[in-house]
């Protein structure tokens, strides 16, 4: 039994490995969409807080409602669109977090405004157990609040001066832009690139430069994407070589102890 339980083991490690070295050596330079997100509806999400006059930069972050002062979680629909997972996790009701930081002036070219964005983390945790099936074809159930999706970055915020409308996001591509995704979900270990690409809808009031030269405040609706080159794997259950170690020690000490409890009843007898 032990011989089987071994062997299987090994069989189910071999075809994780083979899975993973066709996905690293496929070719790259293909940015695929993994996810999207948009708005439960049309109440403002997002707040730009600017520092006023005797500060520098701004703030933003998501409300929960369209009123908050405050930074707070949004509800929001958010779908992997990746085979072989789009269709466990489709629409679903998630909790959404962003929280930037703003601490330089925008730059402006022929009346369009872009606002480099320090620092962020933009979250999604999940309302509702998910059940799905990993990449060894076993059947996993994640509780609720699990990480549908995390990423840090910088990017940046554009858009036409008195516009209602801005684009927020950044690619790993370009130079001085830093994304990470973690993932309860999706292996992100063999990507090279990254972006997102978000959008900020009916802001009111309209864009704007404030005194101290940075955006100045405003609401919005946020809804976007995700993508990366190449796509990310669907999350194994295959043991890491830590697992290996602790599981090969393991049937030692069990097959150590089997055969000291056949001594001893052949001692006895």
């Amino acid at each position: 039994m032990i011989r089987n339980l071994f062997s299987s083991a090994i069989l189910k490690s071999a075809l994780g490995a083979s899975a993973l070295l066709l996905s690293t050596t496929s070719a790259h330079a293909v940015v695929s969409t993994f996810a999207t997100f948009t708005s439960l509806n049309s109440s403002k999400n997002i707040s730009l807080v600017n520092a006023g006059p005797s500060g520098i930069g701004a703030t933003v972050y998501s409300t929960s409602t369209d009123t908050a002062t405050s930074a707070g979680v949004s509800k929001v629909q958010f779908s992997f669109i990746q085979p072989g997972i789009s269709t466990y996790i489709n629409n679903v009701v998630a909790d959404f977090t962003l929280n930037a930081n703003i601490t330089k002036p925008l730059t402006e070219v022929d009346g369009t405004f872009t606002q480099p964005v320090f620092s962020g983390t933009m979250t999604f945790l999940s309302t509702t157990a998910i059940t799905f099936v990993g990449a060894d074809s076993i059947t996993q159930t994640l509780a609720a609040g699990s990480n549908l999706l995390t990423l840090n970055f910088n990017a940046k915020i554009s858009g036409d001066e008195f516009g209602s409308t801005a684009t927020f996001g950044a690619s790993t591509a370009a130079h001085n832009y830093n994304i990470t995704y973690t993932s309860d979900f999706l292996d992100f270990s063999s990507v090279i690139n990254k972006d997102f690409s978000t959008s900020f809808t009916a802001l009111t009031p309209a864009l704007t430069k404030a005194a101290n030269g940075s955006l100045d405040s405003f609401r919005a609706t946020i809804g976007g994407q995700f993508s990366s080159d190449p796509a990310p794997l669907i999350v194994s259950t295959v043991p890491e070589p830590a697992s290996w170690a602790l599981m090969v020690t393991g049937f030692m000490m069990l097959g150590v102890a089997l055969r000291q409890r056949r001594s001893t009843t052949v001692a006895a007898a």
